[in-house]
C-alpha cells in the first residue's frame, strides 16, 4: 500500500470524484505494479495534482505516476491539459525531456525514467539557469505534430477571454474591475495564432527541470499546448520574481534578457504573463477561496499583474 501523501489529501477531498479516485487508488496501484513488474517505493511528498511514486523495475530506477482527475480550468491552462503529457513524452522520445516507459490509457498513469541526482535547476545561480534554459527549451520547441491533437493556445485564450468576466462576476467580483478589463484586451490580441507557433512544455519552470545523468538536464511535468514560444517563459520568469530581493526593480530587466536570450517577443510574453496571473487570481476565488489580500500578497497574484501592468508596452 502506498502513502498518499497529506497535500495531494487534501486536494483529492474536494470532490465526488476526487474522493472515489482517491479510493481508487490502492488497487490501480497494485495492477499497474503487477502489469509492468514494478517494486512500488516511497511517494514524493510534493506532488498535490498526482500521485508520484518511486519505483524500480529491474535495475531500472523508474517513477510512477497517477494523475488525479482536473475538472477546473485553472488560468489559460485547459482543465484537460495534463492528459496530453503522455503524448507529449513521446513526440520528444527522451530529447530534454524524461522518457516515457508505459502509459495507462484507462487511469492515464504514466511509468517515466527517474532522474538522478534530480536535482531541481534552482540550485543553479540564476545565469545558469538562463543557460541551461536557453538549451533545453529550443529542444522541446519543435513544429507541432500534423495529427494534432493538442490544445491550440490561441484558441485557449479566446476561450478564456469569453469566459472571464462571467467567472469574474461569480467569484463576486473579488478585485479591481479595470484589471479584469485590461486582461480582457490583451487576451483579444493573443487570440490570434502566430507564424511560429511550436510544441510548447505548459509548464516550464525550475522544478520542473531536474539534473540527470544522461543528458544533465531534463524536463518534466509538461502541460502540453500549441502555441507562441513566448508563453514558455511566463511560469520561469514568475519563479524568478520570486527570488529577486526588490522585484520592482529588477524583474522587467530580468525578462527582457531572458526574452532577447530565447528570440521571444518581451511585449507578447509580458502580455502572456499579465494574463496568466488575473485569470489565476480569479481561478484561486473560484476554487480555494482566495481573499484579495491574499492575492494583494507581495507575491500574490495580483501584485505581480499590477506590477506586469506597468511594464507593457
Amino acid at each position: 500500500m502506498v502513502d498518499v501523501p497529506e497535500r495531494l489529501r487534501v486536494k483529492a477531498s474536494q470532490s465526488a470524484e476526487r474522493r472515489a479516485w482517491l479510493a481508487s487508488l490502492p488497487d490501480l496501484c497494485r495492477r499497474l505494479g503487477s502489469e509492468w513488474d514494478l517494486r512500488l517505493g516511497e511517494p514524493f511528498q510534493n506532488g498535490h495534482v498526482a500521485l508520484v511514486v518511486a519505483a524500480t523495475r529491474g535495475s531500472a530506477e523508474v517513477v510512477l505516476k497517477v494523475p488525479m482527475p482536473a475538472s477546473i480550468d485553472l488560468g489559460t491552462l485547459p482543465a484537460s491539459a495534463r492528459a496530453g503529457e503522455a503524448d507529449a513524452l513521446r513526440l520528444w522520445a527522451g530529447h530534454g525531456a524524461v522518457r516515457l516507459l508505459d502509459h495507462d490509457q484507462v487511469s492515464g498513469a504514466i511509468l517515466i525514467e527517474r532522474c538522478l541526482p534530480g536535482l531541481t535547476l534552482d540550485q543553479l545561480e540564476h545565469h545558469d539557469q538562463d543557460r541551461v534554459a536557453a538549451v533545453l527549451l529550443p529542444r522541446l520547441h519543435r513544429p507541432p505534430p500534423a495529427s494534432g491533437g493538442f490544445t491550440g493556445l490561441a484558441e485557449r485564450a479566446r476561450l478564456v477571454r469569453e469566459s472571464l468576466p462571467e467567472r469574474f462576476e461569480r467569484c463576486g467580483s473579488p478585485f479591481d474591475r479595470w484589471l479584469l478589463e485590461a486582461a480582457v484586451e490583451w487576451l483579444t490580441g493573443l487570440a490570434t495564432p502566430t507564424t511560429d507557433e511550436v510544441l510548447l512544455h505548459g509548464d516550464f519552470h525550475q522544478h520542473n527541470v531536474l539534473a540527470d545523468g544522461r543528458e544533465s538536464w531534463l524536463a518534466i511535468d509538461p502541460l502540453p499546448m500549441v502555441g507562441d514560444p513566448g508563453y514558455d517563459a511566463v511560469q520561469y520568469l514568475l519563479f524568478r520574481k520570486g527570488d529577486l530581493a526588490d522585484p520592482e526593480a529588477a524583474w522587467d530587466g530580468q525578462i527582457d534578457q531572458f526574452c532577447e536570450r530565447l528570440g521571444f517577443d518581451a511585449g507578447r510574453t509580458k502580455a502572456w504573463l499579465f494574463t496568466r496571473l488575473i485569470t489565476d487570481a480569479v481561478a484561486a476565488c473560484a476554487e480555494e477561496g482566495a481573499t484579495p489580500a491574499e492575492l494583494e500578497d507581495r507575491q500574490g497574484d495580483l501584485w505581480s499583474a499590477r506590477l506586469v501592468h506597468r511594464l507593457l508596452p
